[in-house]
Protein backbone atom coordinates (compact mmCIF):
# COMPACT_ATOMS: atom_id res chain seq x y z
CA UNK A 1 0.00 0.00 0.00
CA UNK A 2 2.62 2.37 0.75
CA UNK A 3 5.01 1.36 -2.31
CA UNK A 4 1.61 2.29 -4.33
CA UNK A 5 1.12 5.70 -2.73
CA UNK A 6 4.68 6.72 -3.27
CA UNK A 7 4.57 5.82 -7.17
CA UNK A 8 1.24 7.87 -7.30
CA UNK A 9 2.60 10.87 -5.73
CA UNK A 10 5.45 10.46 -7.45
CA UNK A 11 3.14 10.17 -10.74
CA UNK A 12 1.79 13.26 -9.98
CA UNK A 13 4.31 15.46 -9.13
CA UNK A 14 6.19 14.74 -12.76
CA UNK A 15 3.17 15.44 -14.39
CA UNK A 16 2.71 19.12 -12.88
CA UNK A 17 6.25 20.02 -12.84
CA UNK A 18 8.00 20.87 -15.85
CA UNK A 19 10.54 18.31 -17.19
CA UNK A 20 14.19 19.66 -18.53
CA UNK A 21 16.36 17.66 -20.55
CA UNK A 22 18.34 15.39 -19.53
CA UNK A 23 21.12 13.31 -21.72
CA UNK A 24 22.80 10.20 -20.87
CA UNK A 25 26.60 10.28 -20.91
CA UNK A 26 26.61 6.83 -21.42
CA UNK A 27 24.65 6.45 -25.49
CA UNK A 28 26.29 7.96 -27.99
CA UNK A 29 24.49 10.87 -29.45
CA UNK A 30 22.71 10.08 -32.54
CA UNK A 31 21.79 13.93 -33.84
CA UNK A 32 24.89 15.56 -32.50
CA UNK A 33 24.88 19.05 -32.75
CA UNK A 34 27.21 19.16 -35.65
CA UNK A 35 24.25 17.55 -38.03
CA UNK A 36 22.30 20.95 -37.61
CA UNK A 37 23.34 24.37 -38.58
CA UNK A 38 21.16 27.34 -36.60
CA UNK A 39 20.29 30.05 -38.43
CA UNK A 40 19.85 33.57 -37.23
CA UNK A 41 16.29 33.83 -38.25
CA UNK A 42 14.74 31.30 -36.38
CA UNK A 43 15.18 28.14 -38.97
CA UNK A 44 17.95 25.21 -38.60
CA UNK A 45 19.07 23.28 -41.53
CA UNK A 46 19.52 19.27 -40.72
CA UNK A 47 22.62 19.12 -42.56
CA UNK A 48 21.93 15.10 -43.04
CA UNK A 49 18.90 15.50 -44.95
CA UNK A 50 19.23 18.77 -45.93
CA UNK A 51 15.17 20.06 -44.42
CA UNK A 52 15.02 23.33 -43.29
CA UNK A 53 12.93 22.90 -39.66
CA UNK A 54 11.15 26.36 -37.87
CA UNK A 55 12.64 26.28 -34.64
CA UNK A 56 9.34 27.15 -32.99
CA UNK A 57 6.27 25.20 -33.41
CA UNK A 58 3.40 27.52 -35.14
CA UNK A 59 1.89 30.18 -32.41
CA UNK A 60 5.29 30.64 -30.71
CA UNK A 61 7.65 33.66 -32.05
CA UNK A 62 11.70 33.40 -33.09
CA UNK A 63 13.52 35.80 -30.39
CA UNK A 64 16.99 36.34 -32.24
CA UNK A 65 17.66 38.34 -29.39
CA UNK A 66 17.34 36.19 -26.84
CA UNK A 67 17.88 33.40 -29.55
CA UNK A 68 14.55 31.25 -28.27
CA UNK A 69 10.98 30.70 -29.30
CA UNK A 70 8.81 32.82 -27.01
CA UNK A 71 4.50 32.92 -26.42
CA UNK A 72 2.88 29.38 -26.56
CA UNK A 73 2.72 26.73 -28.97
CA UNK A 74 -0.87 26.52 -30.61
CA UNK A 75 -2.76 23.35 -31.02
CA UNK A 76 -4.76 22.42 -34.02
CA UNK A 77 -7.03 19.59 -34.92
CA UNK A 78 -5.37 18.11 -37.63
CA UNK A 79 -7.69 18.95 -40.69
CA UNK A 80 -7.08 22.51 -39.22
CA UNK A 81 -3.75 22.16 -39.07
CA UNK A 82 -3.68 21.60 -42.65
CA UNK A 83 -5.61 24.75 -43.62
CA UNK A 84 -3.63 26.55 -41.50
CA UNK A 85 -0.60 25.59 -43.78
CA UNK A 86 -2.31 26.31 -46.83
CA UNK A 87 -2.78 30.11 -45.60
CA UNK A 88 1.14 30.16 -44.61
CA UNK A 89 2.15 28.91 -48.05
CA UNK A 90 -0.96 31.63 -49.55
CA UNK A 91 0.59 34.61 -52.03
CA UNK A 92 -2.77 36.51 -51.97
CA UNK A 93 -3.01 35.89 -48.02
CA UNK A 94 -1.86 37.54 -45.07
CA UNK A 95 -0.59 34.92 -42.73
CA UNK A 96 2.29 36.31 -40.40
CA UNK A 97 4.48 33.09 -41.25
CA UNK A 98 4.06 33.61 -45.08
CA UNK A 99 7.39 33.23 -46.42
CA UNK A 100 8.83 33.27 -42.75
CA UNK A 101 12.74 33.17 -43.11
CA UNK A 102 12.54 33.94 -47.32
CA UNK A 103 11.34 30.24 -47.69
CA UNK A 104 8.31 30.03 -49.99
CA UNK A 105 6.96 26.98 -48.66
CA UNK A 106 6.32 25.58 -45.53
CA UNK A 107 4.66 21.80 -45.14
CA UNK A 108 3.65 19.33 -42.33
CA UNK A 109 6.59 16.81 -41.85
CA UNK A 110 5.90 12.90 -42.46
CA UNK A 111 6.40 10.80 -39.17
CA UNK A 112 9.76 9.52 -40.72
CA UNK A 113 11.22 13.11 -41.30
CA UNK A 114 10.08 13.96 -37.06
CA UNK A 115 11.69 10.50 -36.16
CA UNK A 116 14.76 11.80 -38.56
CA UNK A 117 15.30 14.36 -35.41
CA UNK A 118 14.86 11.78 -32.27
CA UNK A 119 18.11 11.88 -29.82
CA UNK A 120 18.54 8.61 -28.40
CA UNK A 121 20.71 10.00 -25.68
CA UNK A 122 18.51 12.33 -24.26
CA UNK A 123 14.77 12.47 -23.12
CA UNK A 124 12.30 15.53 -21.91
CA UNK A 125 12.88 16.49 -25.16
CA UNK A 126 14.12 13.70 -27.12
CA UNK A 127 15.31 16.39 -29.80
CA UNK A 128 18.90 17.97 -30.40
CA UNK A 129 19.44 20.94 -27.78
CA UNK A 130 21.08 22.99 -30.82
CA UNK A 131 18.56 22.42 -33.17
CA UNK A 132 15.33 23.27 -31.14
CA UNK A 133 17.21 24.79 -27.63
CA UNK A 134 14.45 24.71 -24.90
CA UNK A 135 11.25 24.76 -27.47
CA UNK A 136 9.92 21.48 -26.25
CA UNK A 137 10.22 21.98 -22.79
CA UNK A 138 6.70 21.26 -22.24
CA UNK A 139 4.76 19.57 -18.91
CA UNK A 140 4.77 16.10 -18.73
CA UNK A 141 1.10 15.21 -20.79
CA UNK A 142 0.93 18.36 -22.22
CA UNK A 143 -0.07 17.62 -25.22
CA UNK A 144 1.95 21.06 -27.59
CA UNK A 145 4.55 18.24 -26.69
CA UNK A 146 3.19 16.30 -29.45
CA UNK A 147 3.59 16.93 -33.41
CA UNK A 148 1.54 16.31 -36.03
CA UNK A 149 2.31 14.48 -38.95
CA UNK A 150 1.15 14.27 -42.46
CA UNK A 151 1.30 10.68 -42.45
CA UNK A 152 -2.01 8.61 -41.93
CA UNK A 153 -2.07 5.70 -39.64
CA UNK A 154 -3.93 3.62 -42.61
CA UNK A 155 -7.11 3.53 -41.17
CA UNK A 156 -8.81 6.07 -42.90
CA UNK A 157 -9.05 8.14 -39.37
CA UNK A 158 -5.91 8.28 -37.65
CA UNK A 159 -2.99 10.24 -38.48
CA UNK A 160 0.88 9.39 -37.13
CA UNK A 161 2.02 11.79 -34.35
CA UNK A 162 5.76 12.59 -32.74
CA UNK A 163 6.07 12.71 -29.09
CA UNK A 164 9.02 14.82 -29.14
CA UNK A 165 9.31 14.37 -24.92
CA UNK A 166 10.16 10.53 -26.06
CA UNK A 167 10.44 10.67 -29.13
CA UNK A 168 7.62 8.09 -29.64
CA UNK A 169 4.93 7.76 -32.57
CA UNK A 170 1.51 7.13 -31.93
CA UNK A 171 -2.06 7.54 -34.02
CA UNK A 172 -4.40 9.60 -32.82
CA UNK A 173 -7.83 10.11 -34.29
CA UNK A 174 -7.34 13.05 -37.03
CA UNK A 175 -10.97 14.82 -35.69
CA UNK A 176 -10.62 13.82 -31.74
CA UNK A 177 -7.44 15.18 -31.11
CA UNK A 178 -5.68 18.33 -31.28
CA UNK A 179 -1.64 18.61 -31.18
CA UNK A 180 0.88 21.54 -32.15
CA UNK A 181 2.47 21.92 -35.76
CA UNK A 182 6.24 22.06 -36.72
CA UNK A 183 6.94 23.45 -40.02
CA UNK A 184 9.66 22.00 -42.66
CA UNK A 185 10.80 23.15 -45.83
CA UNK A 186 12.49 21.07 -48.89
CA UNK A 187 15.91 22.06 -49.49
CA UNK A 188 16.17 25.70 -50.48
CA UNK A 189 18.45 28.27 -52.06
CA UNK A 190 16.96 30.91 -49.46
CA UNK A 191 18.60 29.76 -46.48
CA UNK A 192 22.12 29.83 -46.53
CA UNK A 193 24.00 27.12 -44.14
Amino acid sequence: MMKKLLSTTLLALCSTTAIAQECSADIAKTASNTRYYAHDNGTVTDMLTGLTWMRCQVGKTWNASSNKCTGTAERYFWQSALTMIESVNDVDGNHKLHQFAGIERWRMPNIKELVSLKEVACYAPALSSKAFGDTFNFEQGDYKAYLWSNTSAGDGSSVMVFDTINAEVYQHNAAKHDFSVLLVAEPNSNVEP
